[in-house]
C-alpha cells in the first residue's frame, strides 16, 4: 500500500520541480496566485524570482491552509497545477481568470499522463494561446494568456442542487454539490452499498463520517438518527463547504487524517467511503491509516463501517486491526466490513 502512496507523491514532486524550473526562467514579478501546489516549490521558485506569492490550496495537507475558494485579486498573473477531473479543471481555471486582467500570463501545469496535453482545448475562451514552454520528465508547462472573457468567479456560481435516491427513504433528498467532488451529481454505487447495510444508530451516539465529501452519508445517518451528534472530516475544503449547507447542525474538521480530530470523546460508530486515489494514481494510504488508527477514536464496542472496493483486498487489514471483522455486504464491485476493537 505504501509503495502506491509514494508512486502518488512522486509524481507532484517531479511536476513541481519541472513547473518551479520553468518559471525560474520566466521570473514574473509582481502578485501571482499560485494554486494547487503541494509541497511550496513553485511558489518558492517565484519568489526567489522577486514575485509576491498568494497560494490556494482547496486540498489540506502538510501543514498548509486550504480554503474552498481563492482570494480576491487582482493578480499579476497565475499559475494552475492541473486537478483531477476536468469539471474541477473548467472550476479553477475560472476562479483564477476572474482575478487576472486581460493579457496576464496563466501558466498551467501537469503531467503528460493526466491529460495536460488535452487541457488547451478545454479553456473556454477564458485564456488564450496554450504554448508549451517546457516537456520534462513527463510533465509540462503551458503558458497561456488572460483574455477579456468573463468569467464565473464566485464558488456560489458553481453551486448544483442533485436529488440523490438514498436507501430506505422513500423521496429524494435535495443536496447542495460542486464540480470536482467525489460523485459529483450522483449517489456513489459504493456509498450506497454502505448506506443499505447501515445498522440501526441510538439516539446520542457520537458517529464520524471520514471522508466525507459533500456529507451523503453524514446526511443519511441524520435523516435515521436525528439526535446523532455528527462529525465530518475531508481533507477538500470545498467538500466541507458543500458539507456544512448539507449537514448543518455537524461539526466539520477539515484535515487529511484522523489526527486533526485532537484529543475529544470518542466515538460510537465511525462510517467511511474513504477516498482511494491521489490525483491520478490509486493510494491506499489513507485506507490503511484509517482501518490502523481507528482503536483509539472508537469507544467500547464503537465500530468502524467502510466500504471499499474488492480489488483493495482488505479483509486481512481489518482482521489484523481488529482481531475480527464481519463482511456485511458484497457487491460485484464493493465490500463493505465492520471492524470492533477487542
Amino acid at each position: 500500500m505504501s509503495r502506491l502512496s509514494n508512486r502518488a507523491t512522486d509524481r507532484d514532486i517531479t511536476i513541481a520541480e519541472v513547473a518551479a524550473e520553468t518559471l525560474s526562467e520566466r521570473r514574473p514579478q509582481g502578485r501571482v496566485l499560485v494554486a494547487g501546489d503541494t509541497g511550496g516549490a513553485m511558489e518558492r521558485a517565484l519568489a526567489e524570482g522577486g514575485a509576491e506569492t498568494v497560494s490556494w490550496n482547496r486540498i489540506a495537507g502538510e501543514g498548509r491552509a486550504a480554503t474552498p475558494w481563492p482570494a480576491e485579486g487582482p493578480f499579476d498573473a497565475a499559475v494552475l497545477r492541473l486537478p483531477r477531473g476536468w469539471d474541477a479543471f473548467e472550476m479553477s481555471l475560472h476562479a483564477l481568470a476572474a482575478r487576472l486582467p486581460p493579457g496576464a500570463p496563466l501558466w498551467i501545469v501537469g503531467g503528460n499522463d493526466e491529460g495536460i496535453t488535452s487541457a488547451p482545448k478545454r479553456l473556454a475562451g477564458l485564456v488564450e494561446g496554450g504554448e508549451t514552454l517546457s516537456i520534462k520528465r513527463r510533465a509540462r508547462v503551458l503558458e497561456t494568456r488572460r483574455t477579456a472573457e468573463p468569467a464565473r468567479g464566485g464558488l456560489e456560481d458553481w453551486r448544483e442542487t442533485v436529488a440523490f435516491a438514498l436507501p430506505g427513504r422513500a423521496e429524494p433528498l435535495d443536496l447542495v454539490s460542486y464540480p470536482g467532488l467525489f460523485a459529483h451529481g450522483r449517489l456513489d454505487p459504493g456509498t450506497e452499498a454502505l448506506l443499505a447495510v447501515l445498522p440501526e444508530i441510538a439516539p446520542g451516539t457520537n458517529v464520524l463520517d471520514f471522508g466525507s465529501g459533500a456529507g451523503v452519508i453524514a446526511r443519511a445517518v441524520r435523516e435515521r438518527a436525528p439526535e446523532a451528534k455528527l462529525t465530518l472530516l475531508d481533507i477538500d475544503a470545498v467538500a466541507l463547504h458543500a458539507a456544512r449547507q448539507n449537514v448543518p447542525d455537524a461539526e466539520l474538521v477539515l484535515s487529511d487524517g484522523l489526527a486533526g480530530l485532537g484529543t475529544r470523546e470518542r466515538f460510537g460508530l465511525i462510517v467511511s467511503n474513504p477516498p482511494l486515489h491521489r490525483g491520478k494514481d490509486e493510494d491506499f494510504g489513507m485506507l490503511e491509516d484509517l482501518v490502523k488508527g481507528t482503536k483509539q477514536y472508537l469507544k467500547l464496542r464503537g465500530a468502524l463501517i467502510a466500504v471499499t472496493q474488492r480489488t483493495a483486498g482488505v479483509g486481512k487489514l481489518f482482521k489484523t486491526a481488529f482481531g475480527h471483522a464481519d463482511l456485511l455486504a458484497e457487491t460485484n464491485q464493493y465490500q463493505v466490513w465492520r471492524g470492533v476493537p477487542k
